[in-house]
């Protein structure tokens, strides 16, 4: 009689020691069996961004004060011969924090066979201004319907950068160049060097600094930018007209100097397109691409006095 409690004892203890492995073991058993009866009926439901274990994204260039776009795709296709025949019907599903409001450009649709892919935009909108290095998460996830079920998702975390300021780069394969463009959103200026009753650092308005003359002009910037880059990689194009305004320098291949880094100032609500010839036309230098250690080709190094 002491053996069998012992027994049933030991039993117990067991199964609760085991339960947690066996839960993770059959989810995982359960979902390779999933997706072994989604492939023999050649059903594929993909996205470039998007996974069945939840993919993990993180951008950190936002300004804190502007709507904010990622775009993701969504597919029928294992590869470029392989596809889902059938139309698949979906549903896109979007939460996020409270201090911003995000949307999908589709919620509801159909990848029809012929198509083969759709593209969809996330939106986020700040309620309130953030500050450096603030954050906000997106989760979206998108389930296909019919024929079948299945289930991809994803998660975003946006972070402030230097306030007010975002930058990216406009690129494909097989483009000659790339297109590096920076957005200063914010306001305001900043007194870099003290004149009349402005000290260094002091913040203006807009209407003040339109209404200074041109030498006090000078004595403020909305924001500093530097640039640096590999001119092996990519050669900024001479014939920019930020070139004129900035400040450069060298570096010397195979005996001749090319530009590798250039400062200016950007001024407030404004925008400023760079264009970069590419020595690799394959390569694509797009930024922000969303991929783990996602990393701009072009160094930003950007100062404020805020």
């Amino acid at each position: 009689m002491k053996n069998k409690k012992l027994l049933i004892i030991i039993m117990l203890i067991l199964i609760l020691v085991l339960s947690p492995v066996i839960g993770t073991l059959s989810r995982y058993v359960y979902k390779g069996i999933h997706t072994l009866i989604l492939s023999a009926n050649n059903f594929y439901f993909n996205s470039d961004k998007l996974s069945e274990e939840g993919s993990t994204y993180q951008v950190n260039n936002w300004s804190g004060l502007d709507t904010f776009t990622i775009q993701f795709e969504l597919n029928n296709m294992k590869n470029n011969i392989l596809y889902t025949t059938s139309d698949i019907t979906f549903e896109n599903k979007i939460t996020c924090d409270n201090d911003i409001t995000c949307s999908l450009s589709i919620e509801s649709g159909t990848i029809y066979s012929s198509e083969k892919q759709k593209s969809i935009t996330i939106t986020v909108t700040p309620t309130r201004a953030f500050e450096e290095n603030e954050s906000v998460h997106v989760h979206v996830e998108s389930k296909s319907l019919s024929p079948y079920v299945k289930i991809l998702k994803a998660d975003f975390t946006i972070t402030v950068g230097k306030r007010g300021i975002t930058y990216e780069i406009d690129d494909k394969a097989s483009s000659p160049y790339l297109k590096y463009i920076i957005t200063n959103a914010h306001s305001g200026y900043y007194v870099r060097e003290a004149f009349s009753s402005y000290s260094v650092g002091d913040e203006i308005s807009t209407d003040t600094y339109l209404s200074l003359t041109d030498e006090d002009k000078k004595k403020c910037a909305g924001a500093t930018i530097t640039l640096t880059f590999d001119p092996s990689i990519i050669v900024i194009d001479n014939t920019s007209e930020i070139i004129k305004s900035s400040e450069l320098t060298y570096q010397t291949i195979e005996g001749i100097g090319y530009i590798n880094s250039l400062k200016f100032d950007i001024g407030a609500s404004n925008s400023i397109g760079i264009r970069f010839y590419k020595k690799d036309v394959s390569k694509d230098y797009t930024y922000p691409n969303y991929t783990e250690g996602d990393t701009c080709i072009i160094n930003t190094n950007i100062i404020t006095d805020k």
